[in-house]
């Protein structure tokens, strides 16, 4: 079961250096099967722990990815700057109000499904008039599946608007 962090204070930071930089992005790539855009060698990326023992990373002050069972998932701030890009669940505009308060997202809602998604890929929830994320989750099934669905939760939230985590970027 994937967590939420809980975000009170960040615990520890530090500095990554130049390897473990190198080290971590290409594996959060790999398992995202994307690239993360706008880091290089002389980014200044920090590792920190949360108060609940989360793992997050952080860049110019913003938290970019948060670790939740061993696994990497980036922050709407991450995809909102255009930072990384992931396969999109478009919801309809009345499903919008449930996904910012953290619902899953039920397949009655889904208006469009990105191909390339499997069970268990990390998905951005998007809306379907503008196409801005509004939440991060782990989709139930694949594409083909999702889209063959007619009924039943299909993805499940892990961060979304107006979490703990959105409202500490917005400081």
């Amino acid at each position: 079961m994937y967590i939420m962090p809980k975000l009170e204070k960040i615990k520890r930071r530090h500095l990554l250096k130049k390897r473990e930089q190198r080290e971590i992005l290409d594996y959060i790539a790999s398992e995202l099967s994307t690239t993360v855009q706008g880091l290089d060698s002389k980014s200044k990326l920090e590792s920190g722990i949360l108060d609940d023992g989360m793992r997050i990373l952080i860049f110019n002050g913003d938290i970019i990815f948060f670790e939740s069972e061993n696994r990497f998932f980036p922050t709407l701030y991450a995809l909102l700057s255009g930072m990384i890009v992931i396969p999109r669940v478009s919801v309809d505009m009345g499903a919008v109000r449930f996904v910012v308060n953290g619902a899953d997202i039920m397949r009655p809602g889904v208006t469009a499904v990105d191909d390339g998604i499997s069970e268990g890929s990390i998905v951005a929830i998007v809306d379907e008039t503008h196409g801005k994320a509004l939440a991060v989750g782990v989709s139930k099934m694949s594409s083909e599946d999702l889209r063959a669905a007619s009924k039943g939760k299909v993805v499940l939230t892990i961060h979304h608007i107006n979490d703990d985590l959105w409202n500490f970027s917005k400081k």
